[in-house]
């Protein structure tokens, strides 16, 4: 008969006569009698064989036959038996040598042995034959009855024998499966108080657990799992790269990792994730499944943004300010240099002419540099949060004029016609220095950007608002630029002929904030631009 393999007998047994409470305490039962064994039966007699299978058939047990002693050793290596009936007389290897070997082995030395003889049973064959492990010893030619009794008798403790090892080893599944339902009850439990994404996939890659913040986070229902409704959150531009990425990894049992955008359920925004997929393995190293993590790191991701933005306006703005500051440092070295000259020239003697112009040179780069270095205090003050107004009444349209004025031979040297429009005075609590700032900044941009056109200056009410317009008819501004001019060490425009550091635009707009008020501008491309500044009610005090 085919080979069974090792405990098929007890296993059969339950299957058909057994039973055991599913939570794990309560009573094993087994009905022995619908149990089958194997049975050895060995001699070298075929009658002697059909005899003994015809007598022993009505038991319902396996038998097994075997023609002379190696046969025996071979089915015995081959399987598990309840008791083994051997014939001492045999040719070749005889029943006493079949039975020491058999009680040598680790396998099978603990089968029961019943002799069976035709010869006396003299005591010297009866103790040879109990000292190689027999439990009984048989004459032929001997009752029927009796040797069923015999044989159900040892059946009887060999099946009982394996109904407690089966009940050991169902005892121990059962610890084995609560420790592991204890184990991934601890296991999700402490994946549900993670705040990062958590999901579970099969070894195909179906994804079938989320953990408690992936739901969230995504908006997905605990019925709604699967793989597509974690591709529907990935960002259209991410998802045609990673997901064949993804299935490169499934396919060839690697560790995905890929920086994706997911949309939070919450607003519909989408965040940076550092999305991870790692292999589940068994002890044997066989993949079992997936688990994938999805860490935010939309924070961190955007502070490298800025920082990288910061390094380029950084690199930009020392490019421009050493130009900036250099070009009035040289030509005040020029103007100083060329009046040494002209005085060594003459013998030490200047006319006051000259001597006039020069000095004028020499003050308008002084004043030149001295603004560019205000201009970087007050990015530190602005920065540190230590700009202070000193408030005052002051008239806007005083202070206009005055402004205008200084402008006339700068607007002259321009080519631009600076005209101011004011009606009547225009008094508030304001810090004078600080607006006068604001609108020689706004003047100054003007006359860059104005193209030789005229350029002009309107203070006027709006309500309970003063507003203060410079308005020219030079390049303009585009759209998209228009709220990015105002950021430090921006510039309407990148040309290096306009010149400037980017700072006084950035520098009207933290002023004019101070006085809770607000600056907005109003351009095109090409049709000039108008800068607005509106402050506060004339009663109300900063």
């Amino acid at each position: 008969m085919p080979s069974q393999p090792r405990e098929a007998g007890a296993v059969a047994m339950v299957e058909r006569g057994g039973s055991f409470d599913a939570a794990g305490a309560g009573a094993f039962t087994v009905d022995v009698g619908a149990a089958q064994a194997s049975i050895l039966i060995v001699d070298d007699h075929p009658a002697n064989l059909l005899a003994l299978e015809a007598l022993l058939a009505p038991l319902g047990h396996r038998l097994i036959k075997a023609h002379s002693g190696d046969e025996a050793l071979k089915h015995i290596l081959q399987r598990d038996f309840a008791l083994i009936l051997l014939d001492v007389q045999m040719s070749g290897m005889n029943g006493f040598e079949t039975a020491a070997l058999v009680k040598q082995h680790p396998r099978s030395r603990h089968i029961p042995i019943i002799f069976i003889t035709a010869l006396s049973r003299d005591a010297e064959n009866v103790f040879r034959g109990y000292s190689q492990g027999a439990v009984d010893y048989l004459l032929k030619p001997f009752e029927p009855d009796i040797l069923r009794s015999k044989v159900s008798v040892f059946v009887d403790l060999y099946v009982k024998g394996e109904t407690i090892k089966l009940q050991e080893r169902l005892l121990r599944q059962r610890e084995r499966e609560a420790i592991e339902r204890r184990s991934q009850h601890r296991y999700r439990s402490l994946l549900d108080s993670m705040p990062q994404c958590v999901w579970a996939a099969s070894a195909e890659g179906e994804i079938y657990y989320w953990n408690r913040a992936a739901l969230t986070y995504c908006g997905v229902n605990a019925d709604q799992i699967t793989r597509e409704s974690f591709w529907r959150v990935v960002h259209p531009e991410e998802r045609p790269l990673a997901e064949p990425e993804w299935e490169a990894a499934i396919e060839g049992e690697l560790t995905f990792q890929r920086e994706v955008r997911l949309r939070r359920a919450s607003d519909g925004a989408y965040r940076w994730h550092l999305g991870r997929m790692v292999p589940e393995r068994n002890e044997q190293g066989a993949l079992i499944g997936w688990i994938a993590t999805a860490v935010d790191i939309d924070d961190h991701k955007r502070a490298e943004e800025e920082l990288q933005r910061a390094v380029v306006h950084r690199d930009d703005f020392l490019s421009v300010a050493s130009h900036e500051l250099r070009t009035p440092l040289t030509s005040l070295k020029l103007e100083v240099a060329n009046l040494g000259r002209l005085a060594q020239r003459n013998q030490g003697v200047v006319s006051p002419e000259r001597l006039s112009e020069k000095l004028g040179k020499i003050e308008g780069q002084a004043e030149r540099l001295h603004q560019l270095i205000n201009a970087l205090l007050d990015v530190s003050r602005i920065a540190s949060g230590r700009l202070e107004l000193e408030i005052e009444d002051v008239d806007l349209s005083q202070l206009a004029h005055e402004v205008a004025a200084r402008f006339q031979d700068e607007a002259a040297r321009a080519g631009c016609k600076l005209g101011i429009t004011a009606e009547g005075p225009v008094v508030g609590q304001w810090d004078r220095s600080r607006l006068e700032q604001v609108l020689t900044n706004m003047v100054t941009n003007a006359l860059k950007y104005g193209q030789g056109k005229p350029v002009e200056v309107t203070v006027e009410l709006a309500g309970t608002r003063a507003r203060l317009v410079v308005r020219d008819q030079g390049v303009g501004i585009a759209p998209d630029d228009q709220q990015r001019i105002f950021d430090r060490f921006e510039r309407a425009s990148s040309t290096r002929s306009f010149g400037g550091i980017g700072l006084g635009l950035w520098i009207v707009r933290e002023i004019v904030r101070a006085h809770e008020g607000e600056v907005r501008v109003e351009s095109a491309l090409g049709a000039g631009a108008a800068f607005v500044v509106e402050l506060p009610s004339l009663t109300s005090q900063p």
